[in-house]
């Protein structure tokens, strides 16, 4: 014998189940929050950010904690700045809407890559400055007197430099480094020729 027809209660249902799964928009669903400590930690100088989305960054407490929202729920790597000498990668693996702890994070020596930057005259060009693609090391002007920026510490591993100036084309070099590693490398730069769209 088939139950009378209850549209009412059927809606109710789907509203009930729709509630419990935190309503129709699930987007929180797709990002978690990862959770942690990083041993030896400065806190003065530390940061924690997603390696390739460094707009997602948090600081450290005095004891080297951190929390860090928002962090996308696929595998990223965690972007370590310890101290000034200290730095780490870490894979990790955030969960939608949950909390992730890593643990105690060890930071390595950090390595260290002196750019040195000049044009194609060997002069040093006028307001140069480098970036890490995808970590927090952004816009970092290079000393106009020697065109040498020291940037670091580095987690060993493998990175893309921009680097620019002033009426110069931006050149993107992807340079690798090693645990504890001093690199000098030089960055050619390339004049740009406004004639043409001074003529237009």
């Amino acid at each position: 014998m088939r139950a009378p027809g209850q549209p009412w209660l059927l809606s109710m249902l789907v509203l009930f189940l729709a509630g419990a799964c935190g309503g129709f928009n699930n987007g929180q669903l797709g990002e978690g929050t990862v959770r942690g400590r990083i041993l030896g930690a400065d806190s003065d100088v530390a940061w924690v950010s997603v390696f390739g989305e460094s707009e997602l960054m948090t600081g450290v407490s005095s004891d080297g904690r951190f929390e860090l929202e928002g962090v996308p729920a696929r595998t990223v790597e965690l972007f370590v700045l310890a101290s000034r000498t200290h730095a780490a990668r870490v894979r990790v693996v955030p969960q939608g809407a949950r909390i992730i702890d890593v643990g105690d994070i060890t930071a390595s020596p950090g390595a260290f890559i002196t750019v040195r930057l000049r044009g194609q005259d060997g002069n040093v060009p006028e307001e140069g400055e480098v970036e890490v693609d995808g970590t927090p090391f952004d816009d970092l002007p290079v000393d106009p007197s020697t065109g040498e920026l020291r940037v670091g510490p580095l987690p060993e591993g493998c990175y893309e430099l921009e680097v620019d100036a002033k009426e110069h084309a931006k050149k993107e070099e992807q340079v690798c480094v090693r645990e504890g590693e001093e690199r000098l490398y030089d960055v050619a730069l390339v004049k740009v020729d406004d004639d043409d769209e001074d003529d237009d």
